[in-house]
Order: C-alpha cells, then structure tokens, then sequence
C-alpha cells in the first residue's frame, strides 16, 4: 500500500499544482478525471508498439551511439508522445469547455499525469522506495512538462486566428515534446559513463523554467483575466467584458460590474491590452507680471544729482538805425578791425583823416 502511495503521491501532487494555478476559470474536475483516464488508457497501444519496436529488446549496453539515439527520440519519446497527444485532443480539445489558452495546459498535464501515473506504478514495484523517490523528482515532472509544452501550443492553435498557423502550432508543440523527452532518455540511458544522468538536472532546470513562463503566457491570454485601468486598478470586469465572477471579485476586492461603453474587448487567446494614461497637456503659463516693488526700494536708491536748467534767452531787440533813436552807435565809434598782418605800426583810426 505504501508503494502505491509512493508512485501516485507525485502525480496527484502536480496535477493539484496545475489545477490552483489555474486561477480565472478552473476547470470541472469530472472532465480532468476523464483525461486522466484517457492517459491511463493511453498505456496500453504505446506498450504494443513499443514491443513491436526490434531495439526496446536488446541490451542497452550492446546497442551502438546511433541506434540508442534512434531508440530513446523514435521508439519512445515519438510513440508515447504521440498516445498521450491523442489522450488530450480526443476526449476535451473540441469541448465547450476548454475555453481559454491555459486550459490546453489543463488537460494535456492530466493526459500525460494519467500515463505517467502507469509507468511510474511498475517502475515502483520493480525497484522500490529508491525508485520511487528518484522518480519522483525527475521522471514524473519530465512528463508533466512534456505534456505542457502540447498543451500550450495547442491552446494557442485552437484561438489562433489565421486558419495555417493552427497545425503549426501543434505540430511544433509536439515537435517540442517529442526532442525534449528523447533528449531525456538518451541522458538517463547512455551506458558510456556512469555519470552521464547527472546531466538530467540541467535538463529539468531549463524545462521548469520554460514552463513556468508558458503558463504565466497562457494566463494572460485569457478572456476570464481581471481588466485593469491606465492606473494599474482592478476595474470588475474582464478583459472580454464580461462582470468578474462573485469568488474572483471578493478575491481582488472589487464589484463586478460590466464595462463602460468605449471599451474594447481582447478576444480569447489574444493579450489584452492596457489603455494609457491619458496625457494632460499642463495649460500655458501666463506671462509674468513685473513684481511689485518692495517699499523699501525707494530707501535705497541712489539719488541723483538734477541737471541745472539753462536759462531762458532774452528776447532780442530790433538795432537802430537813425541817429535819432536810443542807442544809436555811430560808425566812428566801432571797434577797430583786426590788425593785418605785415604792417610794421599799427594805424590809428580815432583820428579823422583829412582831406588832401
């Protein structure tokens, strides 16, 4: 009973971490029960063609470099990741309820959880506890992931708009799966040294970091995800415009109430976008005043020196001209005129000259 508690203790453990991370629309556990069975079943077509495979018989240490690569990528990561597709796309890839991108997530995790749940029980059985918890940490997480890398690619192919990028994005999901889970096996198998598992752990670092940044990619496609405003706030509406459910807007605090008019809705598998801040145009400052002097400005002002105002010119008389008037000047008495010059004596004009 313990073996068994220890072979689907992880499973149970992974699927349970996949489920709360689906945080906008969760899915019924009656149809992840449905594909989880559909994995389990998937056990049986992927052991028949494996028998019918010439190299699963052999000794892994008599095959060559060439044919344990063909074996690990062809033999058993191309023909179980094949069955364990098939277990996802058949029973829930064209059901009303897979409605979001995660949701390819979802069921392709359970799928892979249902056969890994198989193939982890007889691992258990023949090696025991060690097994168990050397599984536990490698071999279970490696098909959880296998089956995301599926699930996601075909969540986007099934919301993709254009027709031709549908197949591709499933093809190049499984193509994704198909790599890492051959890779995975080459490493755990490869006889040549002793060591060479070790190199599994690189190997799961990567893919869990990839996955983590699948599903948080998933999420904020989906149509169920919390609208926000230009300020980063919770609206009470989704990005669809549709009002948030009663669990999710207790959650976040909010009401949930429909969208305005203007709204845009994102469409499912497409990120929404969130609208800008709108920019307010500061308004034009209006033009400086002079300041109004300080009082004691007046104090500290040199004083000027005033101009002293010419005087006013007096008014000119008219000369006179008869010897009868006042002020009359007679000829005689005029300055002389200037000396010229080479005269040796200067000549006397106050005496009247006499008439030869």
């Amino acid at each position: 009973m313990n073996i068994f508690a220890l072979a689907l203790g992880p499973v149970v453990a992974i699927l349970f971490f996949f489920w709360v991370k689906d945080r906008y629309e969760r899915e019924p556990l009656k149809y992840l029960l449905i594909t989880l069975g559909a994995g389990v079943v998937s056990v049986i077509p992927v052991v028949i063609v494996e028998i019918l495979w010439v190299h699963i018989s052999y000794d892994i240490s008599a095959l060559t470099a060439g044919e344990l690569t063909f074996m690990t990528f062809i033999e058993i990561g191309l023909t179980e990741e094949f069955f364990k597709a098939l277990a996802f796309f058949i029973p829930v890839y064209w059901s009303k309820h897979m409605n979001e991108p995660y949701d390819g997530i979802m069921y392709a995790v359970a799928a892979a959880l249902g056969f890994a749940a198989i193939e982890n029980v007889m691992y258990v059985l023949m090696g025991g506890i060690p097994a168990a918890f050397i599984r536990a940490i490698t071999a279970v997480p490696a098909h959880a992931m296998f089956g995301l890398f599926i699930g996601y690619f075909a969540g986007r192919a099934k919301f993709a708009k254009r027709k031709w990028a549908k197949p591709f994005l499933i093809l190049t999901g499984f193509s994704i799966a198909v790599f890492l889970h051959g890779l995975y096996d080459l490493i755990a198998m490869w006889p040549y040294h002793r060591l060479a598992w070790l190199w599994l752990f690189p190997l799961l670092a990567v893919m869990v970091v990839s996955s983590l940044f699948l599903m948080r990619d998933a999420r904020n496609r989906s149509p169920f995800k919390p609208a926000k405003d230009e300020f980063g706030r919770y609206t009470g509406y989704t990005v669809s415009g549709r009002p948030l459910s009663p669990k999710v807007a207790a959650k976040l605090g909010v009401e949930p109430r429909l969208p305005p008019e203007d709204f845009v809705p994102t469409e499912s598998g497409q990120k929404p976008v969130l609208p800008k801040p709108e920019v307010r145009k500061q308004p034009a400052k209006p033009e400086t005043k002079a300041a109004a002097p300080y009082f004691l400005d007046e104090y500290f002002k040199p004083i000027k020196e005033k101009e002293p105002t010419p005087p006013a010119p007096e008014p000119s008389t008219p000369r006179p001209t008869t010897p009868t008037e006042p002020g009359f000047i007679h000829e005689s008495l005029k300055e002389p005129p200037a000396q010229q010059k080479g005269t040796d004596t200067p000549k006397d004009y106050s005496r009247p000259e006499k008439d030869e």
